[in-house]
């Protein structure tokens, strides 16, 4: 192998010989974790079209009701998605959860420092080192029961941080292909060995891989152009190849939207709920939907006024969805106030750990994950 491709695919697998605690039997459950990098505005997501707060924040972006598909009322008024995610209109009130306001303590804007944040149930005011979902995926399943704890198909690792199961990044699974790590590899020392079993594991997870995915199941439904169709359209051969990824991460770029957001903002809306709508829709005829949970998340909201260049900025609350053929669809938590805002920042309503504490006790099963960080409004929230 070339060395870069070799320490490119080293790098990417983290092997743990040894898994702590108890292993539950699998239920065939898949986590998809979807970054809006950049950071999604979720008040022009979720729009509250009749507040005056809102509008004054926002003379020139503010979207009126005629651009909003309306979900129901709050302490801000009437809110409604923006009508360009219209694709998901089957999921509204059915199996999409909006959860507006969600946020954390001591928000940072760095976009480098936080999605680390994020990666690892993080804030503001401490740091956390592993990724947040490692231990309870590896608690549930042994390493030898799986192809793979976890897989990147955008190439970050991040939310596998320092895990010890097997984690892999692979930007296409076409990349498997011949992949064929040699067993000569020269065991001089310690970090020769630990190289070579690293890497010889990952030549057999990925003929392993090969193997399934040649029996992946042909698409029923055509998935739009777009990275993101492409990566989920990777993460939907996974699942109905029968290959057991647990959690698979994938990506959609572009939503730091500092200037002329009036126009970049409804194309990636567009290509976000189109690539949803059909990956939802290739679930169900698969019969893969129920088993599927797909969680957004992005490094931060947007500020709540817009800047001199049409705009926003780097701010603090944001909306955010959770869907699947186990989610009781509708809107859980608060819409942040607009006339209450903390330096020109809205407060966040909801802690985005009570979400990593749902789906580490209701999806995986295990009750002790994030325990401090339940949230009652979630109870509902899956059909568990």
């Amino acid at each position: 192998m070339r060395r870069r491709t070799f320490m490119h695919l080293t790098g990417a697998l983290g092997l743990g010989w040894t898994l702590p605690g108890w292993a539950a039997a699998d239920t065939g459950r898949t986590l998809v974790l979807l970054h809006l990098k950049g950071a999604n505005d979720g008040l022009n997501t979720l729009i509250p079209f009749d507040n005056d707060d809102y509008k004054k924040l926002r003379p020139k972006i503010a979207l009126p009701k005629s651009e909003a598909i309306e979900m129901g009322d709050s302490a801000v008024g009437p809110l409604g998605l923006h009508q360009r995610m219209a694709a998901l209109d089957a999921s509204f009130n059915n199996d999409l959860a909006v959860l507006p306001g969600v946020g954390y303590p001591s928000q940072n804007r760095s976009h480098f420092k936080s999605v680390k944040l994020w990666a690892t149930g993080s804030d503001g005011i401490r740091a956390n080192r592993k990724g947040w979902l490692v231990d309870a995926v590896e608690r549930q399943f042994a390493a030898e029961s799986i192809e793979l704890h976890g897989a990147s198909l955008d190439g970050s690792l991040e939310v596998f941080r320092a895990g010890n199961g097997r984690y892999l990044s692979m930007a296409r699974l076409s990349q498997l292909t011949g992949l064929n790590v040699s067993k000569s590899m020269e065991q001089s020392n310690g970090l020769l060995n630990l190289v070579q079993n690293r890497t010889q594991t990952l030549s057999e997870t990925s003929q392993a891989l090969e193997a399934k995915l040649s029996r992946a199941r042909r698409l029923p439904v055509r998935m739009p152009h777009g990275e993101l169709s492409a990566q989920l359209t990777e993460v939907i051969r996974l699942i109905s190849s029968g290959a057991r990824v647990p959690v698979m991460h994938v990506t959609l770029d572009g939503f730091d939207t500092h200037e002329g957001q009036l126009w970049r903002h409804p194309r990636l809306l567009e290509e976000l709920s189109q690539s949803l709508a059909a990956f939802r829709q290739n679930l169900i005829r698969l019969g893969h939907w129920d088993e599927t949970l797909l969680m957004t998340y992005a490094e931060f909201g947007r500020r709540a006024g817009e800047n001199g260049s049409e705009g926003t900025d780097h701010g603090t609350a944001n909306t955010h969805f959770v869907m699947g053929g186990k989610v009781r669809g509708g809107m859980y938590g608060e819409h942040p106030r607009l006339d209450r805002l903390e330096d020109g920042d809205m407060v966040h309503s909801m802690d985005y750990r009570a979400i990593y504490q749902t789906i580490s006790s209701h999806w995986w099963g295990d009750p002790l994950a994030w325990a401090e960080y339940s949230d009652p409004r979630l109870a509902g929230l899956l059909r568990v």
